[in-house]
């Protein structure tokens, strides 16, 4: 057991992969801005490609190799070593074949179908078939958002133009595309969420696919509006994509906590709004753009309001949704998923306890006064309980009369003590029913260092300390996990 007498910190130190990707990142920015626009000095940027290309390749190679991942998620990253050596293959036949608009375009094409195939690969969240037709459908949403922006932006002013040529149509058009597959397809990930040994890659993934395709959303703008200032600009955003997934793999390598799913990211959830968002501001930009507000403008502007009540509506039963699903319905406490979560998130913070708590004598007050009255001791614990955990713990119910405390970030373990003897001296008679019903309850304490420990590991720790308390006697008693107890067990 351990005992702390000062704060545990817990720093995330950056490795020496991340030094040299941040350095490789400002050479290639350096290199750039060094360059000029035109064809022949493309060969910087190439070379800057290039040289993300070998240091992705390595770093997903190493990544697919992990011999705890999923195997799965191994071949996601073995996918994604692909997408990196489609870079470094280029070079060389650039070299050969010399640097042009359509062979970039041929390379960029293959690279985003290499990258849709490996974010296919990537392992999400256990789900019921309900819940994967409403993620299908939210992503659509973001993928029906996003076709909005490349029509309104690039497609319809190349067709009343009538400039839609072949290269034109590969750099405004099917770029872009490219890109809202890819969108759809972390949108997916996002809503849904991933698997924990895949969730803090999958932001990184996430922030490249998003600049990827605001970079070619951009270029389709200019191409169709004719304001191109030449392309080398564009290599900027793509090396930005190529330090990101190369971050991603890098990250995939760090040591994780727990192997249990996620639900979905929170960014996510407001993705689907974000696209109605932005269709509605320009439906009213092209309303106010035509010269003749009415009766479009007014029509835009009320859709808005309606799909924002709508989607008020909708984010307001999806919370009352959440909520439910993580809380006992009968004492209002967290219930067993959202222990097990919390618990989860706070060992892979810092110093985290559990309290593991039976009730005393319950199954008499259900036998002699009957299951109503039994209610009411359960929620007349259940305050006690709130009246007694700090505002940074959370006290559950686990089902029947066994309840837990999870508490995080603490600075000793003597914290936690002092929280289990408060409960015990808390605990006494209460009326219930106009009866007088002694509450009492055998007490658990385990406490875990940062990262010693799995949630499993530590409630099994917590579970011997309470039957340690209950064998004492039918009074209140609290006592703490010792390695002697795993003997005696």
């Amino acid at each position: 057991m351990h005992t702390w007498t000062t704060r545990v910190p817990s720093p995330r130190r950056l490795s020496g992969a991340y030094i040299g990707l941040g350095v490789l990142y400002v050479a290639a920015m350096l290199g750039l801005a060094g360059s000029s626009a035109l064809p022949e000095d493309f060969m910087a940027a190439e070379a800057a490609r290039f040289a993300f290309g070998l240091f992705g390749v390595s770093a997903a190679v190493r990544a697919a190799r992990l011999p705890h991942l999923p195997r799965r998620l191994r071949q996601a990253w073995a996918a994604v070593a692909g997408c990196f050596a489609v870079l470094v293959v280029s070079a060389p036949v650039l070299l050969v074949i010399g640097t042009s608009e359509t062979a970039d375009a041929v390379i960029h094409v293959i690279f985003v179908v290499a990258l849709l195939i490996a974010l296919q690969l990537f392992p999400l969240a256990r789900t019921s078939r309900r819940g994967q037709v409403k993620t299908a459908v939210d992503a659509l949403t973001v993928l029906v958002g996003g076709s909005m922006v490349l029509w309104y932006t690039a497609f319809d002013p190349l067709l009343q133009s009538g400039r839609l040529t072949v290269d034109v149509t590969v750099s405004a058009v099917l770029y872009p595309i490219g890109d809202l597959a890819l969108l759809f397809s972390v949108s997916r990930a996002l809503l849904r969420g991933a698997d924990d040994t895949a969730r803090r890659p999958l932001r990184l993934l996430t922030a490249g696919t998003l600049v990827l395709f605001l970079g070619d959303a951009v270029n389709g703008y200019l191409d169709a509006h004719d304001l191109m200032l030449g392309s080398n600009w564009q290599f900027y955003w793509w090396i930005t994509t190529d330090a990101l997934l190369a971050a991603a793999a890098v990250e995939q390598s760090r040591p994780f906590l727990t192997k249990t799913a996620r639900p979905g990211l929170r960014m996510g959830r407001f993705l689907p709004f974000l696209a109605v968002i932005v269709a509605h501001a320009m439906m009213f930009e092209a309303a106010v753009k035509s010269g003749d507000f009415s009766p479009w403008g007014g029509l835009a502007l009320g859709g808005a309001a309606l799909s924002a009540l709508v989607l008020y509506r909708q984010t307001l039963v999806q919370r009352e949704s959440d909520e439910q699903a993580l809380t006992d319905p009968l004492t209002g406490l967290a219930n067993r998923a959202r222990f097990r979560a919390t618990s989860n998130k706070s060992l892979g913070k810092g110093a985290t306890a559990v309290l593991v708590i039976d009730m005393n004598s319950f199954k008499e007050i259900n036998d002699t006064l009957g299951h109503k009255s039994g209610d009411l001791v359960l929620v007349e614990f259940a305050e006690v309980l709130r009246r007694c955990v700090p505002a940074s713990g959370l006290p559950c119910r686990l089902g029947g009369d066994e309840f837990a405390v999870v508490l995080s970030d603490l600075g000793s373990a003597q914290q936690a003590y002092e929280i289990a003897g408060r409960l015990a001296a808390a605990l006494g008679p209460v009326a219930i029913d106009g009866k007088l019903i002694t509450l009492a309850a055998s007490i658990g304490v385990a406490v875990s260092a940062p990262g010693e420990l799995t949630h499993d590991e530590l409630v099994h720790r917590a579970d011997l300390a309470m039957y340690k308390a209950k064998a004492l006697g039918p009074e209140t008693r609290w006592a703490v996990w010792q390695e002697s107890l795993e003997m005696a067990a």
